[in-house]
């Protein structure tokens, strides 16, 4: 895992049914991404958040999966460290023909900051 345990720390992890799962995530504020992203005003990229679905997704089937195409992507509020400590990734993932198809968000009580759709393998 590119990012766990650098950017993010898993706290907790809950399958609810087949293909359904909730991470709860520590953003890690010392995380040296927010060096340049932004000094003094860390704001989460939405690359490392796209990663950070895929290695949860990959926690949940079990094996290490690579990204073919993002369908949807929409980043919905700005996250921080500093604003949201705390996520929950919730994931729905399905396999077909040796891929899978995400339906994923980050969110925490109080707004989304991100929904995907997307393929791997």
């Amino acid at each position: 895992m590119l990012l766990e345990n650098k950017y993010y720390k898993v706290l907790r992890a809950r399958k609810e049914n087949e293909g359904k799962a909730v991470y709860r995530l520590a953003i890690l504020p010392d995380c040296n991404v927010y060096e340049g992203h932004f000094p003094g005003n860390p704001v989460c990229p939405g690359v490392c958040n796209i990663q950070t679905i895929k290695e949860c997704a990959s926690l949940l089937v079990g094996k290490e999966l690579r990204i073919s195409s993002i369908k949807q992507c929409q980043l919905t509020a700005i996250a921080t460290p500093t604003v949201c400590p705390e996520v929950d990734v919730l994931l729905e993932v399905k396999e077909a023909d040796g891929s899978y198809t995400i339906v994923a968000s980050i969110s925490d009580e109080n707004r989304q900051y991100m929904t995907f759709k997307g393929e791997v393998v």
